[in-house]
């Protein structure tokens, strides 16, 4: 599943393709993806102009000119295509599905906006995990509001982030930035390098940690995500950005996704484990335990 850094970049690039298109007409085929019966959500959305793309933590949010919201998950197989009225392909963001992208729609094409124009957005989703919901501003502050800070806002401080930490102290650490209702848009990815950045085990108790180690954890966790998104993403786990190529942060990860290979600083072997039922990647030597 794209992380904070893999939905920001889709968000950032859509921005730049369908800001102030109109929508024409919507079609859809998977109603199951959808949180309103598709004749209802078409007249809706006929005529409305996209205001803006941003992102909410795994969430992109395009603003409607109507003054609602509509809120994107891409889930594990979910994947944004933007193709101009020539039918050329110029953005593909999320997970690569094995079909001619030239050849749209295609049998995973279960969401398609049509813009006035001759533009269109298709929404493909290979096991239709994805969803997209109509929202209003009272309904996007209550989702909202059932997710934690997001680190790349002046509200994550180092004095928010021990409050956050404080509220947990036996948790593990990993166990605790997994979870989005106090940290938006970490994964499996983030957490994992996060915490050798920090030199920490992942499966260190929060309680272990020392100031100095804390404040090693809260630096690194805004760095990386910063650098991530520089780079247009990580393409681990068949990740694409938007223009259809790979992240470029691949290169830059220490740990996730490397098991059994050398680290890249000490040379020891990479180890992985399930912790809560995740797969989690760190060097016993690098990195610290109680």
């Amino acid at each position: 599943m794209p992380e904070l850094p893999e939905v920001e970049t889709i968000a950032r690039e859509l921005d730049r393709k369908i800001r102030n298109r109109v929508i024409r007409a919507m079609k859809i085929d998977a109603p199951k993806m959808v949180n309103l019966p598709a004749s209802r959500l078409n007249q809706i959305l006929a005529g409305q102009k996209i205001k803006a793309v941003s992102r909410r933590a795994k969430m992109i949010i395009l603003e409607l000119s109507g003054g609602d919201y509509l809120l994107i998950h891409l889930k594990l197989t979910g994947q944004l295509v933007y193709r101009q009225k020539s039918g050329r392909v110029t953005a593909v963001g999320g997970h690569p599905i094995a079909a001619d992208l030239q050849q749209l729609p295609n049998r995973f094409s279960h969401i398609i906006f049509n813009f006035t124009g001759g533009s269109r957005l298709f929404f493909n989703d290979v096991r239709k995990f994805g969803w997209l919901k109509l929202v209003s501003q009272k309904q996007l502050d209550a989702i909202s509001g059932q997710h934690g800070i997001e680190p790349l806002t002046p509200a994550f401080t180092f004095l928010n982030f021990k409050k956050v930490l404080a509220r947990y102290p036996n948790r593990k650490i990993k166990q605790l930035l997994l979870d989005q209702k106090l940290i938006a848009g970490v994964g499996n990815i983030y957490a994992d390098e996060s915490c050798f950045a920090a030199r920490i085990l992942p499966t260190r108790q929060i309680k272990t940690l020392k100031e100095k180690e804390v404040k090693l954890l809260f630096t690194a966790i805004s760095r990386i995500l910063k650098l991530s998104i520089k780079k247009g993403g990580t393409s681990a786990d068949d990740f694409v950005r938007t223009d259809g190529t790979k992240g470029g942060f691949l290169p830059y990860l220490k740990v996730y996704g490397r098991g059994g290979q050398p680290c890249k600083v000490c040379r020891t072997k990479i180890e992985k484990i399930k912790l809560n039922g995740r797969g989690t990647h760190y060097c016993p030597r690098c990195q610290k335990g109680n």
